[in-house]
């Protein structure tokens, strides 16, 4: 058995190196289709289903997520945690981390170096002795010594970082460094690799009992707020024991935790799910957007695989005598079939290894067009054994599914009309690559219409207004809260700042906010109401979206007011609060009438906290997404409603970029302040249409591919048709027939399985397209200019690919295809 399949290999070495065109063509296609189904399922791998470096026994940690009336999977307070922590008995033990890592200014004391910024991740004390970590050097921090509030200064270091600013120097362990401008003791080095159990990639770890000092706009109150909800759990299930156990118990201790504190936990459950790198409701969403991406780089290959069965197909035509020779002296068709399914293995294991370097290259391609995001992520996106097994068992799966049917086929040759004058079985066959060619035609005209509907999402987000101007502007975040300002000194340093910036040469105009609009975040100051609009219980409260700005503001970002006017000078601490408020505030509020003078309400809590006048209204734009609509916004000034964490928005003159001296500004005014982010408006709001962007290059460069498999297929099937009906084409000549009659002859039957299979294709994407909705921004799933143009994009194709062989055709000389025959 093994000699005979060494037999096979050695045959098929030989058969494809006396063709290398075919052997080279055919792998390449192939390539691509697995190099692209590699490159997604590698994407998939890390954002799913990749293990977390340095974590001992992975496959038993869980989080443990707040729902709200039984839907979601947010996160908890600390006092819940405590009481879940406290009433457990399925887990070995619960941690609790913060998911988002926190900026935080890092220096060594007495150096004049000035403080960097870098991201830490707020832990509970038995995180790392959950997670069963090593500690690559010192000693991690545990409950002992983790969890007592305002005295557990320590820090735990990320192996990059240790290697980058402290040069892997070993003797920073249980050295103090600054931390916020406090003392924080290094007790341990991460081991290298390890970033937690989420993609996200924090520098550092530090107690959440250190609240106060890491997270100073929020302060250690937030450790006794039940409401506050900031923290995901995670926890180890003891041995035996599964989630649907775990499930249940959590289930009742959240039942629990809502009866005794109904203001607080009104309709919030608890629920267990496997710990993913993607963890709570992001893993839904990312899990359907990989889908579709799988979906559309499938049927690449799929393209592909039907290409190469045609062709092969053809082979096995063409060695009809070959095969009918080796039938006639003995060898069974097992044995035949085997045979030339170890041709097609040859062909798809070399196209494995060749998609295995192509997505490498497509991995780096797409991470390329990620823009600068505001936290930050582990986009390492190794070929690790998941992978390399995926590649493996896709190339061979997908060689026997496209060598089977012509290896089948093939085997059935009649021996002695095929060594007689090899006719028999080619009609079967003919019409076998009809079929194979009907099919790859539609399934190349799905994954066209597909790219078609993204690129015109992509056209139509161009072309929506996202009612400010996002050219020639750049950012540059801070937070003077993790360099030890108060608001006394905040509000003097961010005046002294914007003055400082507007004095800048090529500055057109500049101002402050706290929060940038189509970040994909909100950011809210309580709900709003109007005074006397009261229901049976008081007020009628509407949620709103809110931004503190500094004057300019609405200059800077050019966005408009239709009414009222822009803050000012005046509009200082201890003077009448006033807002600006959007248009479809003012028309929720006050429709028909003037809303300026008007008084608003907001409410922190259930206390009534201010009244606000409403001296201006703002043109409504896109806060959110491009697809914001009825969203209720109020604007309110600096000066009256003080925020730690500011961005200054910077108008350049003709769009010079002006960061450089940004940062040298900052520097000089305070060089413990590290800047936490920098970069274009261009940049920040492409964050929003990342899946847009990611689908549209996929399936666009891939349509790309298909439409060129697609128009080979058509070429062939056209080209075998006029090889094997010579001929007939000789006799047709000969009895008189115009040259013209014999290329509308090859044409239309060339044409007719072209349009069949436009047909079908079409049939397919309008059923398909439904799925993609939420990719489509402001296109319908059955956009017109993208289903007829890829129509009419294939007949063009189509009809170019027949016309070479339909040209060839009318060249036949009558008498020499008669001599032929």
């Amino acid at each position: 058995m093994f000699d005979g399949a060494v037999q096979d290999v050695r045959y098929a070495v030989r058969l494809l190196g006396r063709n290398p065109l075919f052997a080279l063509t055919a792998s390449l296609s192939l390539a691509i289709g697995i190099g692209a189904n590699t490159t997604i399922f590698t994407i998939a791998n890390a954002l799913l289903f990749r293990s977390p470096v340095g974590i001992a026994d992975a496959g038993r940690l869980v989080d443990i997520g707040r729902s709200q009336n039984g839907r979601g999977f947010d996160n908890n307070s600390y006092p819940n945690y405590l009481d879940v922590r406290r009433r457990q008995t399925v887990f070995e033990d619960v941690y609790a981390y913060r998911t988002e890592p926190q900026p935080m200014s890092l220096a060594m004391p007495g150096s004049t170096d000035g403080a960097e910024r870098i991201y830490g991740t707020i832990v509970s004390g038995n995180y790392f002795t959950v997670l069963g970590v090593r500690p690559h050097a010192g000693r991690f921090f545990t409950s002992a010594d983790g969890d007592r509030v305002g005295e557990s200064a320590f820090i735990v270091l990320s192996h990059r970082i240790w290697t980058r600013r402290f040069n892997a120097d070993p003797g920073i362990v249980g050295q103090a460094i600054l931390l916020n401008g406090h003392p924080f003791t290094v007790t341990g080095i991460a081991p290298e690799g390890f970033r937690g159990t989420t993609i996200l990639a924090g520098d550092a770890w530090v107690p959440i009992a250190m609240a106060d000092w890491t997270m100073p706009r929020i302060g250690a109150a937030i450790l006794g707020n039940r409401t506050g909800v900031w923290l995901l759990l995670g926890a180890r299930l003891k041995p035996g024991v599964t989630i649907a156990q775990a499930n249940a118990e959590i289930d009742v201790i959240g039942r629990n935790l809502e009866r005794e504190y109904p203001t607080e936990n009104r309709g919030r459950g608890l629920e267990v799910m496997a710990t993913a790198p993607v963890p709570g409701d992001g893993a839904a969403a990312v899990a359907a957007f990989m889908a579709i991406l799988m979906a559309i780089v499938g049927l690449v290959l799929i393209i592909a695989c039907v290409n190469l069965a045609g062709v092969l197909l053809a082979r096995a035509a063409a060695r009809r005598r070959e095969i009918a020779v080796r039938l006639a002296v003995g060898a069974g068709r097992g044995r035949l079939v085997r045979q030339l399914l170890t041709e097609a293995l040859m062909i798809f294991a070399i196209g494995g290894v060749a998609g295995l370097a192509v997505a490498r290259v497509m991995t780096a391609l797409l991470v390329g067009l990620l823009p600068s995001l505001p936290v930050p992520v582990d986009v390492s996106l190794p070929l690790d054994t998941r992978v390399l097994a995926f590649t493996l068992a896709l190339s061979f799966v997908a060689a026997v599914a496209c060598g089977l049917v012509p290896a089948l086929h093939a085997s059935k040759a009649d021996v002695v009309s095929s060594l007689r004058d090899g006719s028999m079985g080619r009609f079967g066959r003919l019409r076998l690559r009809h079929a194979f060619l009907v099919f790859q035609v539609a399934l190349s005209l799905l994954l066209v219409v597909a790219a078609g509907l993204f690129l015109r999402a992509l056209q139509r987000a161009a072309t929506i207004d996202p009612g400010f101007d996002v050219r020639g502007v750049e950012l540059t975040a801070i937070d003077l809260s993790i360099a030890g300002y108060d608001e006394t000194r905040g509000r003097v340093f961010a005046r002294q700042l914007l003055d400082d910036v507007r004095g800048l040469a090529g500055v057109e105009s500049a101002a402050i906010a706290s929060i940038l609009p189509l970040g994909g975040s909100g950011f809210s100051l309580g709900p709003v109401a109007v005074p006397g609009a009261n229901g049976p219980d008081g007020p009628q409260w509407a949620d709103a979206d809110w931004n503190v700005v500094e004057p300019g503001y609405f200059a800077t970002m050019r966005l408009a007011l239709v009414a009222g006017r822009d803050f000012t000078a005046g509009d200082r601490d201890g003077a009448q609060p006033v807002v600006i408020v959007n248009e479809t505030l003012a028309q929720r509020f006050w429709p028909g009438q003037d809303p300026l003078g008007r008084e608003v309400l907001t409410s922190s809590g259930r206390q009534q906290t201010s009244r606000m006048v409403v001296v201006g209204v703002a043109r409504d734009f896109k806060y959110r997404s491009l697809d914001d609509r009825g969203r209720l916004f109020v604007f309110t000034p600096l000066p009256q409603r003080y925020t730690a964490r500011l961005t200054v928005v910077v108008r350049t003159a003709e769009g010079r970029r002006l960061q450089s001296e940004i940062r040298s500004l900052l520097a000089r005014l305070d060089s413990n302040l590290p800047i936490v982010r920098a970069q274009t408006l261009e940049d920040y709001t492409a964050i929003g249409l990342i899946p847009q962007r990611v689908a549209a290059s996929v399936s666009g460069s891939l349509g790309i591919v298909g439409l060129l498999l697609a128009a080979i297929g058509i070429y062939g099937v056209t080209a075998y048709m006029v090889t094997s009906r010579t001929r007939e084409i000789g006799i047709r000549i000969a009895l008189g027939a115009q040259r013209g009659d014999v290329v509308r002859m090859v044409l239309r039957q060339g044409m007719v399985l072209a349009f069949i299979g436009v047909a079908i294709g079409l049939t397919l994407a309008a059923a398909a397209s439904r799925l993609l909705g939420s990719l489509l921004l402001g296109v319908g799933p059955m956009d017109p200019l993208a289903f007829a143009g890829s129509a009419l994009l294939f007949s063009a194709i189509g009809l170019a690919a027949c016309y070479a062989p339909a040209r060839r055709a009318t060249e036949i000389e009558a008498t020499e295809a008669l001599r032929d025959e």
